[in-house]
């Protein structure tokens, strides 16, 4: 085997740990992972909005963001909200300006139920980055930027390429 279809394979092979690391894992959560990280992302975009703004925070986030954010269609994040809202742990709020817009936001015992599942996922993040390194992790990030910008570059280029 040569050289650059060994580093093909490998690279293969890579792609799929990462996405196993997330997709497959088991920490005994009743919250499937997917859930847990709409919630982060709600979490995290609240926190980002300013509450002076003409939006109030308190309405909360559109599902075509989450879906952008999340890099996932929106029939699945669609899927994945109405799962958490009969969990009651967020909220759809339809906006009084536009009866389209629907905002997604985390409800009381939603936030509390995020705060509980990301104090026990810290633990073991922090565990995980003490046995890596942190310089090493550091490294990582910046690497799987890379690696991510240089992947959308080549799709981009062969999706159009394919459209043509």
């Amino acid at each position: 085997m040569n050289s650059q279809n060994h580093q093909e394979e490998q690279l293969l092979k890579v792609f799929e740990n990462i996405r196993s690391l997330t997709n497959r894992t088991n920490w005994n959560d009743p919250i499937p992972y997917g859930e847990f990280l709409m919630m982060f992302m709600i979490h995290a975009m609240m926190k980002r909005m300013d509450p002076d703004a003409e939006m109030p925070a308190q309405q909360g986030v559109m599902v075509s963001k989450l879906s952008e954010l999340l890099q996932i269609s929106r029939p699945t994040a669609s899927q994945t909200i109405s799962a958490l809202v009969d969990k009651g742990y967020i909220r759809r709020t339809t906006s009084e300006v536009d009866r389209r817009a629907v905002y997604i936001s985390l409800t009381g015992e939603g936030q509390a139920v995020f705060r509980e599942r990301m104090a026990r996922y810290s633990g073991i993040l922090n565990e995980i980055i003490d046995k890596v390194g942190r310089e090493e992790v550091d490294q990582l990030f910046v690497t799987c930027d890379r690696l991510r910008n240089v992947v959308d570059e080549v799709r981009i280029r062969h999706t159009t390429s394919q459209a043509t």
